[in-house]
């Protein structure tokens, strides 16, 4: 005869209600998204990209101040427009054409997802020119990603017919701009630039150094949208993931349009 003893039946009950609560529920039991990264000190001048790679689809949310910002402190205390960062007060980042690729097509257990960006003008009165600061790696109007990281859960638990749970896993990796950074779309163009100190892109001053895509030297409002594609290459892990990227270009009056 075996004996089972109080403390015995009391984890074999414990464990019944675990299970029986996890099979009747229809609740994920998954927490709020977190991000797996440090941030940079220039995400409060940044628009915000979320990218979910299950459903296609990109959201991008502008500056926490939505608003353009000089990094001149020697401006008279104010915000010169000739010195800009642009936030959502002057310009709108519109994504379109999200594309996957296979798994390893470019790299191995990597995969690249691109997708189309574009600026809009909210002004009438004002156009993009070529910025004063941070100082550009060709003249024209930029667009850099500062951050790229991976938005996470930890999995949840959902019950199907009372007596399955299906259970989803967290999903986790690295995210890194890819070649489709291109710059001006010259041979070469687009490599890593440090746009905030003078430092040559070397490992050590990897931190200041992205890739970036150009627009053109002056975007005019009510003239033809420019797009450019842009990406990313991220382990085959990877769900979804958010990029913070900055504008950079000065503002100067636009052109009267002709009689």
């Amino acid at each position: 005869m075996h004996c089972v003893t109080p403390m015995v039946r009391a984890a074999a009950a414990m464990l019944c209600t675990s299970l029986l609560a996890a099979c009747s529920t229809d609740a994920p039991l998954a927490p709020a998204v977190t991000e797996v990264a440090a941030t940079s000190p220039y995400d409060a001048m940044a628009f915000s990209a979320s990218v979910n790679l299950r459903t296609r689809t990109v959201t991008v949310t502008p500056p926490p101040k939505g608003r353009t910002t000089s990094p001149k402190a020697s401006l008279a205390g104010s915000d010169a427009v000739s010195l800009s960062l642009l936030g959502s007060d002057v310009i709108g980042l519109v994504p379109s054409n999200v594309r996957i690729s296979r798994v390893g097509a470019f790299a191995p257990n990597k995969v690249r997802v691109t997708f189309d960006v574009a600026m809009d003008i909210r002004l009438p009165t004002l156009a993009l020119t070529v910025p004063s600061w941070p100082t550009p790696p060709v003249p024209q109007v930029i667009l850099f990603p500062i951050t790229g990281v991976t938005t996470v859960t930890p999995g949840s638990a959902t019950g199907i017919d009372g007596n399955t749970v299906e259970v989803t896993q967290p999903s986790r990796g690295v995210v890194a701009p890819s070649l489709d950074w291109n710059g001006t779309g010259a041979a070469g163009s687009g490599a890593p630039y440090n746009f905030f100190t003078s430092a040559p892109c070397t490992e050590e001053a990897s931190a200041d150094c992205f890739r970036w895509v150009a627009f053109g030297p002056r975007l005019e409002p009510g003239g033809p949208r420019i797009t450019r594609t842009i990406g990313f290459d991220m382990d085959a892990t990877v769900a979804q993931f958010r990029t913070r990227m900055i504008v950079a270009a000065d503002l100067a009056p636009a052109a009267l349009p002709a009689p």
